[in-house]
């Protein structure tokens, strides 16, 4: 198996931890971009090993047993993972507002771990959500950090129908507000990703000091208030500071 198959492969794994229902090949195939062929023969492999399992009735497949082999091992060790979920959880029940945890992935942020409010009405987020690497604060605060080489090839990636010098107009738009964020080490946007939410983020750095991800604090716009920004703000830094401990290790 080649390295690009085995990506292929795991691509469309990772399909099933973004979507709550089960999914069909066809479905996967449009989702992919491959052929169904391609997928099928994917597909029948990881239901072979476990990892994937068929409904009898409509033929589409979800999650398997395999994959809680996974999640035990995860959820019952103390490793920096479960630390840091803990500090996330924490922080969420102070607050009563959503807390994710969000790494960089090639040109998008993914939503690793979530932390939810107990609001009867809140913002919610999907783990696994996938959102371009310059939009929303969780994503935006990662963005500031990436040289500007790297910030204008993902402007290109995602505006491939622009020339390139309405790529570096766009980029030069947001670069008064790239230098706020590293200036302040923090990022707040309102009604950005979804014009009903709000996105307090902190940027988190590997162990090279490069960007990695973000720890953020998000909820309905009509909850947030000067003050309650400024309150949450500070409780969102004194917790990734101690993530911060944590992240450098992976």
């Amino acid at each position: 198996m080649t390295v690009k198959t085995l990506k292929n492969s795991l691509d469309i794994l990772e399909c099933f931890a973004t979507k709550e229902n089960a999914l069909g090949v066809r479905e996967i195939s449009r989702m992919m971009k491959l052929p169904t062929s391609v997928v099928q023969r994917t597909i029948n492999t990881f239901t072979e090993a476990g990892y994937l399992i068929q409904d009898e009735h409509t033929k589409k497949y979800k999650l398997g047993y395999k994959m809680y082999l996974f999640y035990d091992v995860l959820s019952n060790s103390k490793d920096p993972h479960s630390t840091i979920y803990e500090l996330m959880q924490n922080l969420a029940s102070e607050i009563n507002e959503s807390v994710f945890l969000t790494y960089m992935d090639n040109e998008y942020g993914v939503t690793t771990k979530i932390a939810e409010s107990n609001k009867n009405v809140k913002y919610a987020v999907s783990l696994g959500t996938k959102t371009p690497l310059y939009i929303g604060a969780s994503c935006k605060v990662m963005f500031a950090y990436l040289d500007e080489d790297r910030q204008l090839e993902l402007i290109a990636f995602f505006h491939e129908e622009q020339s390139k010098e309405e790529q570096i107009s766009f980029l030069a738009s947001l670069k008064e507000e790239l230098q706020q964020i590293r200036q302040n080490n923090w990022c707040v946007t309102v009604g950005e990703y979804n014009e009903h939410a709000f996105g307090i983020s902190v940027p988190l750095f590997n162990y090279k000091k490069e960007i990695t991800a973000s720890l953020t604090i998000s909820g309905l716009v009509y909850d947030l208030d000067d003050q309650r920004e400024k309150n949450m703000l500070e409780q969102l830094v004194k917790v990734a500071q101690q993530i911060q401990s944590h992240i450098s290790k992976l």
